[in-house]
């Protein structure tokens, strides 16, 4: 008997350490896919407490998140909660380790409105006085003061307002209505404020297409803009279908963009309440370098981004830009416009959907003097205000052998993730969960 009992035991040891291998083996491939990049980090699910940005949103988030608190609503109604984070943290240690300019950015987090001084004259920025009906797309362009040859420029080329036909070489294709509107705050100098501020007005007065806050331009200032047109747009904007958010210095091939929206369409509206396109970022850790326009201390975010569009330009749906909209309020801003935006879309469990005719900036001379390789571009980064209208002026020559170039057809391209990153992410999330219970 002495026999049989010691054979058990040596049996259940032998299983005790065949279980304990197999887990060691799952923790090291759950790490390695965790730090290949498969998916990216969640935002503050890690240790992440010194960074100011993950405390004050895990706060948020914790206020809203149904397990914790039962009936919570999934969207809050106002900003509330974020005031309510920033006021408990706003004298906290990682406050004091933020450079200036970030300082400032957090100073002005709970700050969601500012005076309104140059509206456009058309209900919905400038568009055709014949117009009837819906809007295919509003190209709200981020401009600043001095940028006014960038601005005439778009006026001249892909930013004309009214009827748009399709491209040429897409066939038969249908036209829509497109209207133009420039963003813009204003120049941090005094004295030059006062210089461009009378003829921003006659700018304004003469083309009725100018948005102006009475913020200071800055990049660190850019979500709190995006922020303010969000809220104008869902005001003023309620026949219109799609936005483009670009900057003033890139080429857009509007006929062929107005082909590929028309698409869109013409696809279920729980295709369209989702819509987002551009040139997608994926698995981006923050810049670390001091000088970096882009610089992000650990002091202020830790972890990856989630996806984002580059800001050169977003295309996406009225109906999401609404979605987007009230998720923010249970957003805080963060420095980085582009990243701020894939924040939201995280919160939604959306990510947006790359085009490979959305291009990065570095476009080189040699494949710009391609035959016919402005036809099949949808935007890109413009040198100078000249080059624009040379690119604007080459996408529309449809003779030779650009008559049949036309850009690629939308393809959703979703984030990869294994079934094995999909169970670390869940398992992560129950251990935040009870953490904090």
């Amino acid at each position: 008997l002495s026999k049989i009992i010691i054979l058990l035991l040596i049996i259940i040891l032998i299983i005790l350490i065949l279980l304990l291998l197999i887990i060691i083996i799952i923790n090291k491939n759950m790490h390695l896919i965790y730090s290949r990049g498969s998916t990216p980090k969640v935002f503050w699910n890690k240790k992440k407490e010194r960074a100011l940005w993950n405390k004050l949103q895990k706060k948020v988030d914790l206020q809203l998140n149904p397990i914790l608190h039962p009936g919570a609503p999934q969207t809050a109604p106002d900003t509330s909660l974020l005031s309510q984070s920033l006021s408990e943290l706003k004298d906290s240690a990682g406050h004091s380790l933020l450079t200036e300019q970030l300082q400032y950015h957090v100073s002005l987090m709970s700050r969601r409105q500012y005076p309104v001084l140059l509206q456009p004259r058309g209900q919905c920025g400038a568009g055709d006085a014949q117009e009837r009906g819906h809007t295919l797309l509003l190209l709200a362009i981020k401009t600043s003061a001095l940028n006014y040859r960038y601005r005439q420029a778009i006026r001249q080329s892909w930013g004309q307002a009214g009827w748009v036909s399709p491209q040429r070489s897409m066939g038969e294709g249908r036209g829509a209505y497109v209207r133009r509107l420039f963003l813009l705050g204003t120049v941090h100098s005094p004295d030059l404020r006062n210089r461009t501020s009378d003829l921003l007005h006659l700018e304004s007065r003469h083309y009725g297409d100018m948005l102006q806050w009475d913020m200071w331009d800055s990049p660190l200032n850019g979500t709190m803009q995006r922020l303010l047109f969000w809220s104008w747009f869902r005001d003023i904007c309620g026949h219109t279908d799609f936005v483009l958010e670009g900057d003033d210095q890139v080429f857009v091939n509007t006929p062929a963009l107005v082909s590929l929206l028309q698409e869109q369409l013409d696809k279920p509206c729980s295709h369209l309440q989702d819509f987002m396109m551009g040139n997608v970022v994926s698995r981006r850790q923050p810049e670390r370098i001091l000088h970096s326009q882009e610089f992000i201390p650990e002091s202020f975010y830790r972890g990856w981004y989630p996806p984002f569009t580059r800001g050169e330009g977003r295309v996406f749906s009225a109906l999401l830009l609404e979605r987007l909209f009230l998720v923010s309020n249970r957003v805080h801003l963060f420095p980085i416009e582009q990243v701020y935006v894939g924040i939201c879309m995280f919160h939604l469990n959306l990510s947006p959907t790359h085009h490979p005719a959305v291009l990065p900036s570095d476009w080189t001379k040699e494949q710009e003097e391609e035959p016919c390789a402005v036809h099949k571009v949808l935007l890109l980064r413009t040198h100078s205000h000249t080059h624009m209208l040379q690119l604007w002026e080459r996408s529309n020559t449809h003779t030779g052998p650009c008559a049949n170039s036309t850009v690629p057809p939308l393809t959703t391209r979703g984030i990869k993730v294994t079934t094995g990153a999909k169970k670390h992410v869940w398992l992560q999330s129950w251990h935040s969960l009870w953490k904090n219970l």
